[in-house]
């Protein structure tokens, strides 16, 4: 079982969620929990350290990767919709910092 690090970002991501929607990212947290980097789809570029999570029905995407090295630790980089990339280009500038 993987521990989950949410960002203060992320967190702000998901408190922002409707109530269905909240359901979708809990559900997907317990299965990023149980298979830690094996879950969901690797991602590229910039973000090719990451993986996705997504529900088509409502654009969701979630945005994660191993935080900082700590092999049992999955960091929640980034929730939002795939309009026009928008999730991707939060998850890059949150964790452009961290690449220095």
């Amino acid at each position: 079982m993987h521990k989950i690090e949410w960002t203060a970002l992320s967190k702000q991501d998901y408190n922002s969620l409707d109530g269905s929607q909240k359901i979708f990212v809990d559900k997907a947290i317990v299965r990023i929990k149980e298979s830690g980097m094996q879950a969901g789809q690797a991602l590229h570029g910039s973000l090719s350290e990451c993986r996705k999570l997504k529900n088509k029905k409502m654009g969701l995407r979630i945005v994660f990767r191993e935080a900082n090295g700590k092999i049992e630790v999955i960091q929640i980089v980034a929730i939002g919709k795939r309009d026009n990339k928008e999730v991707y280009k939060t998850a890059e500038n949150r964790i452009k910092p961290d690449q220095g």
